[in-house]
């Protein structure tokens, strides 16, 4: 009888004991936690500044955006883990230049500083996977903060379940409506939930010639996003058949019945058939962005990280746009899919310190140094004391003092999403975008944004690329992304000087589409092998990791 109430006392301990563990949640940070921290980024001033949250600069003394944006954080971060160091080194320019490619800069930084960077702004998610120096964030998924994440922007990083990166800079790419220049025309204004139908009825009714026009090109975007069988396809691929089908009945119907006319109206179609009347492109510098704020296209699909400029107070300011009525809509709903967005992700990772030592398995020390790190990334991108640090610290752009919060939306879901979106309102070129009757497309937007309303893929972190015979590095779909080129046009034996104009044109880009296809998903399925692979041998991945 005792033996068995001695079991039975065991069996309750060890039911409570698990309850106890199951219940405690996740296990953050200890706010005593010492350790240093190294992050390192593009578009900035090219120094490298040590300890930056314990520092004090005043605004003159910051010259770069991200150094000013890491500072911002790294101050409000040391608030709560005083003990831990941030480093920042953000180089000038871009991420790819003479001197090489960003993964060249980092191994240059390794070479340098003796470690890789601890967090880092990545160009190929895919890629840093395929060399195992990605850290899996799933690991922190029952953290309350990753918790808020937005799953849909969240699963544009993830492949087969393995986390690779946050969103640090992340923007919803739709269209440019400029409503007082069409008033002003007596051409309709369409509401924001419009249709392709609409929006091709609306740019069509530009006048063209010398005043201005509907669109500045055809984007292939609308019909990558406007199909169930391209970027959809990609976005829930699940690891069995075809990544894409661009020779789907949807692509071919949407092609032949939008393309010729969006191409008739549009400044670079118009330009490249040497249509165009003299010195118009030239007026705004060829560029869409000073197109549409300039007043010589109703819509611009393109420059998603403009809007601040668009939006700026200052009158004077050169990129600021000359209309006193514009929004931002979404893409145009299509018979397959509904309103939509585009995305634009600059991700950031979280180095693998479990590969340092050569054995891919983790200490518990590597795995202390991927917490400590990610705390930090996390807290950069998804806190709201984060935010606002952001919004309350200035540097000097160009001789100009400005509040380092830049145009990336919140990357949470629900009531930090609103307090983050008020945050993002209060610096002074976004405040026009609060106005929601002034706006009505942008909150429209907004809506279909937090709702994760989007199936779009990023060429930073979706492996969609390969290199050719020659060494180029080019898209998997580079010959259907690359339909207004002379290249293109060559290949489908159109006249090089009409190219999109050419009568001929829709039809045969549509008869090019199966070999097209065929290619575009070898590529792909070449791509996906070695991410595979790479799962397999960094990161303890098997066979039954990628079934269903």
């Amino acid at each position: 009888m005792k033996k068995y109430s001695l079991i039975l006392l065991i069996a309750l301990t060890s039911l409570l004991l698990a309850s106890c563990k199951k219940n405690r949640g996740y296990v953050g940070l200890d706010r005593n936690v010492e350790g240093e921290i190294t992050v390192m980024l593009w578009s900035g001033d090219g120094s490298y500044i040590e300890d930056i949250g314990h520092k004090d600069f005043a605004p003159d003394e910051l010259f770069g955006q991200n150094q000013a944006t890491v500072y911002a954080v790294a101050k409000a971060f040391n608030q709560i883990y005083p003990n831990v160091k941030i480093n920042v080194y953000a180089k000038t320019e871009g991420p790819d230049d003479d001197d090489g490619s960003w993964f060249q800069h980092r191994e240059n930084f390794k070479n340098q500083y003796g470690k890789w960077p601890d967090i880092y702004a990545s160009t190929d998610l895919a890629g840093d996977i395929g060399r195992g120096l990605v850290a899996d964030l799933s690991r922190f998924k029952d953290d309350p903060l990753y918790k808020q994440l937005n799953p849909a922007l969240m699963k544009m990083m993830n492949y087969y379940g393995f986390q690779a990166g946050l969103p640090q800079y992340i923007l919803p790419w739709g269209v440019y409506v400029n409503k007082e220049l069409a008033e002003q025309n007596n051409i309709d204004v369409p509401d924001p939930d419009w249709t392709m139908d609409e929006y091709i009825e609306f740019i069509e009714a530009a006048p063209g010639g010398d005043k201005f026009y509907g669109a500045m090109d055809v984007n292939m975007s609308f019909f990558n996003t406007g199909t169930t069988t391209i970027n959809a396809s990609l976005y829930n691929y699940d690891g069995t058949g075809d990544h894409v089908n661009i020779n789907s009945e949807e692509v071919r119907t949407l092609l032949t019945k939008y393309y010729k006319r969006w191409a008739e109206n549009a400044v670079w179609a118009i330009a490249d058939a040497g249509r165009l009347p003299d010195g118009f492109g030239d007026s705004f510098g060829w560029w869409s962005h000073l197109a549409f704020a300039r007043n010589k296209v109703l819509t611009n699909d393109g420059d998603p990280w403009m809007m601040g400029d668009a939006a700026h107070p200052n009158p004077e300011h050169a990129n600021r746009v000359q209309s006193n009525d514009w929004d931002i809509y979404p893409r145009p709903a299509t018979n397959y899919q509904p309103n939509t967005v585009g995305v634009v992700l600059d991700p950031i990772a979280v180095h693998n310190y479990c590969i340092d030592d050569g054995n891919p398995e983790c200490t518990e020390e590597e795995e202390a140094k991927i917490k400590m790190a990610y705390t930090f990334a996390i807290f950069w991108i998804a806190d709201t004391r984060a935010w606002q640090a952001r919004a309350d610290v200035q540097f000097l752009d160009n001789g100009v003092l400005k509040s380092c919060m830049n145009d990336s939306l919140p990357v949470v879901v629900g009531e930090e999403f609103h307090k983050q979106m008020e945050i993002w309102y209060s610096v002074d070129i976004h405040q026009r975008f609060k106005d929601k009757d002034k706006m009505p497309g942008w909150h429209y937007v907004l809506e279909l944004w937090e709702k994760g309303q989007v199936w779009d893929v990023s060429d930073k972190a979706y492996p969609m690329y390969f290199t050719d015979d020659s060494g180029q590095r080019k898209l998997n779909l580079h010959e259907w992304q690359n339909a207004n080129t002379v290249e293109v046009a060559e290949l489908i034996g159109v006249d090089t000087t009409l190219r999109r104009l050419d009568p001929q044109f829709v039809q045969k880009l549509i008869a090019k589409l199966p070999e097209w296809n065929q290619i575009a998903n070898e590529r792909f399925k070449k791509g996906d092998q070695e991410l595979r692979t790479a799962l397999k041998t960094f990161y303890g991945y098997t066979d039954k990791d990628f079934e269903k």
